[in-house]
């Protein structure tokens, strides 16, 4: 399990790297939830290490990735689509988002419910299929992404049941490809 956390922590490294070429602010929700991401893989390494005092740091982590972490994917992912709108906008679409994060932060509001992460899923499926439609040489690293990401939250305990495998190393090689792909694709926006 420590192995498969590290390698998410190195693909989030790389992702991060790779998304600095993609224009602002996409560059910047890109990177909140490959940041998010990459922390709760880091804490995830020290608790399978043996370090159990940090469980629930990485649970929080995990939730907060699970919640902000995918938003800004799906927000970086729409941004895409209507990349002209947001270009022009974007120093107040950066205000706007730091003030709505500081806002949940402050009120301790940013867990989204099981069905509002569907929703936000949902918004980074449609932008990716739009991609993938009107660009395929940038949206297929979107699509791609977008699937291993869906992927890994709907069918890691069954891939893992059906090849002997732990479904946490699935869900976390799954996440790693799909972080890589984000990562990619911001390159090509």
């Amino acid at each position: 399990m420590v192995i498969f956390e590290i390698i998410l922590v190195l693909c989030a490294l790389v992702s991060l790297v790779l998304m600095r070429r993609t224009y602002f602010p996409m560059n910047l929700f890109w990177a909140v939830g490959v940041v998010s991401i990459g922390i709760a893989a880091l804490l995830g390494a020290f608790v399978y290490s043996g370090f159990t005092g940090l469980k629930p740091y990485h649970s929080l982590a995990s939730s907060y990735a699970g919640s902000v972490g995918i938003t800004s994917f799906a927000i970086a992912a729409f941004g895409g689509v209507f990349s002209r709108q947001f270009h022009g906008a974007g120093w107040w679409i950066v205000l706007l988002a730091i003030s709505s994060l500081s806002a949940v932060l402050l009120f301790d509001v940013w867990r989204l419910s099981e069905d509002a992460r569907y929703g936000v899923v949902a918004v980074l499926v449609f932008a990716s299929l739009y991609r993938l439609y009107s660009n395929l040489s940038s949206g297929v690293f979107l699509f791609a992404g977008t699937a291993a990401l869906v992927i890994s939250g709907l069918a890691s305990n069954w891939i893992g049941t059906q090849f002997g495998v732990d479904p946490t190393n699935i869900y976390h090689g799954l996440l790693s490809v799909s972080v890589l792909m984000f990562g990619v694709f911001a390159t090509k926006e």
